[in-house]
């Protein structure tokens, strides 16, 4: 072999080497080269402002509107030195590329080198900022929201934060809601124990909402048809306080008393067309209202098992329905009422409690009343395609009377109490989601009831009630119900017992907004 004959092949691949690595090092200038132009006509690398390089940009963004898609530089005599050097306005692109990683972003944005200008010097952390301040922003709401957290009273819609809202308008967002409420009853009985028609029973207009930061206002009207004739009277006007602590809330005004499970919700939202006889006999056709005040004080210190207690007081210058002031009285009435709420899981939950009231019929004969209540709700649901329901309420009262002084022996002698009890059983179960089936067994008896001889009568009223209804949404309903009533009353000798039966349809609505019930 010739070693120099290789040599001299040798020679032209060095050469040719040579010159790719000669031309490849002018691309690479040329790119930086062009690059740091555009830098410096864009404002980066320069002493100018940041207010002149967002003119700029802006300028570009005024020229770049109407039929001209193309972005001039932001300064066009820096643009012409750019043609004069480039013959281009386009990104410069090398005539021959090697693959090298350059060392220069590309297609930069004005954006971009404004934030390189704010941010000169500062380390590259833009997304960990805007998370930061997510974060900060997210747990700054969560404190706001647990400053309220357990607070009873402020769950309507329209309530205002007190620490974020406008409180100079809250006072005029308000829910107003109306309810009506038609029934229609018939009987075939002599003497009749319906009226035999069918009329607006009720109509109830009311306005609740937030007051303030630490109150809530209900007021409810009604207008009643008694014997065909509209009366109108107010329900309740109350104001309720849920802020006293955070498991402590005060109500004052006029309101339906919290006694067992019926007497402080509205006729037109009972699960039933008529009242339980207990009811009627014991409390009134719909419920005993009074003004005064109730404090309510809510033990939730368990998992599944929660308590309420609630001590009344309130004039009690009359007891039931009545369109006067009533008398005044020595003493207030006085009750207390302990619920008891318990979730067996599975969508079944029940409440239980008793009622303990204290009233003074008449001032002037130190008579004392006393009644004694168990009420009991078990509820289970799947959604709003399947529920079940079963309520009952137990009472007993006893009037207690002073005792007399007998003429003939001048000794005080004790009076007999008047004792009256009763019960109720309801149950219901939608089998649709439109429709519902119920039934309710009554039962009410006077234990001291005594004949003209002075002995104990034997007496009963009992009453069985079916009823289907048809509900579309929890706005209204149809129902239509049938009720047999027993009585037996072997005090008198005009037939002692008697059977009768009676039939109602009932249609109510609401219109606008209707506050949650309670469980």
């Amino acid at each position: 072999m010739n070693p120099i004959g290789s040599r001299n092949k040798s020679i032209p691949l060095c050469s040719l080497l040579i010159l790719m690595v000669f031309l490849s090092g002018r691309a690479i200038f040329a790119e930086s080269f062009g690059f740091q132009e555009k830098q410096r006509n864009a404002g980066v690398g320069y002493s100018g402002t940041k207010g002149d390089l967002i003119q700029n940009r802006d300028k570009k963004r005024n020229k770049s509107d109407g039929n001209n898609p193309t972005l001039p530089l932001a300064n066009e005599n820096n643009a012409k030195n750019f043609n004069t050097r480039h013959r281009s306005q386009k990104n410069y692109e090398p005539m021959f590329q090697i693959p090298i990683a350059s060392p220069y972003a590309q297609n930069l944005t004005d954006e971009d080198l404004i934030y390189a200008q704010e941010n000169r010097g500062k380390p590259e952390n833009r997304d960990e900022d805007w998370e930061a301040e997510l974060d900060k922003e997210l747990e700054e709401l969560e404190k706001r929201g647990n400053m309220f957290e357990g607070s009873r009273g402020f769950t309507s819609p329209t309530q205002v934060d007190p620490l974020t809202g406008d409180r100079s308008t809250q006072n005029l967002m308000m829910d107003i809601t109306a309810a009506v409420d038609m029934v229609g009853s018939w009987d075939n009985n002599k003497p009749q124990t319906t009226s035999n028609g069918f009329d607006v029973r009720e109509a109830e207009f009311g306005f609740f909402g937030a007051i303030d930061q630490w109150g809530r206002g209900t007021l409810l009207a009604a207008a009643h048809n008694e014997n065909g004739q509209y009366v109108f009277e107010v329900h309740e006007a109350n104001i309720i306080f849920p802020f006293i602590s955070r498991y402590v809330n005060l109500k004052l005004g006029r309101m339906f008393l919290d006694w067992g499970r019926l007497n402080r919700i509205h006729r037109h939202d009972w699960p039933f067309t008529m009242a339980p006889i207990i009811h009627q006999k014991l409390m009134d056709r719909e419920a005993v209202a009074d003004t005064g005040g109730e404090l309510s004080i809510l033990n939730p210190f368990f998992e599944r098992f929660s308590q309420e207690l609630v001590f009344g007081v309130t004039n009690g210058r009359q007891w039931g329905h009545s369109h006067n002031a009533g008398q005044n009285k020595n003493n207030p009435m006085a009750y207390a009422h302990l619920k008891n709420f318990y979730y067996f899981g599975d969508n079944w939950g029940s409440q239980f409690g008793g009622t303990i009231i204290r009233y003074e019929p008449d001032p002037d004969s130190n008579a004392e009343r006393r009644q004694y209540g168990l009420d009991a709700v078990l509820r289970w649901n799947r959604g709003n395609q399947r529920s079940f329901m079963i309520m009952s309420e137990l009472w007993y009262r006893e009037n207690r009377f002073p005792d007399v002084r007998n003429p003939d022996t001048f000794e005080n002698e004790a009076v007999p109490m008047d004792t009256q009890w009763g019960y109720y059983i309801f149950v219901e179960y939608q089998f649709h989601q439109l429709w519902l089936v119920g039934y309710r067994y009554d039962f009410f008896n006077v234990p001291n009831l005594r004949n003209s001889r002075g002995d104990f009568a034997r007496n009963a009223l009992e009453a069985n009630t079916f009823q289907i209804t048809f509900r579309p949404s929890e706005f209204s309903f149809i129902r239509a119900s049938a009720e047999r009533r027993y009585n037996a009353d072997f005090s008198s000798s005009s037939e002692p017992e008697f059977i009768d039966y009676r039939y109602y349809i009932q249609v109510t609505y609401l219109l606008g907004s209707h506050p949650a019930h309670q469980y």
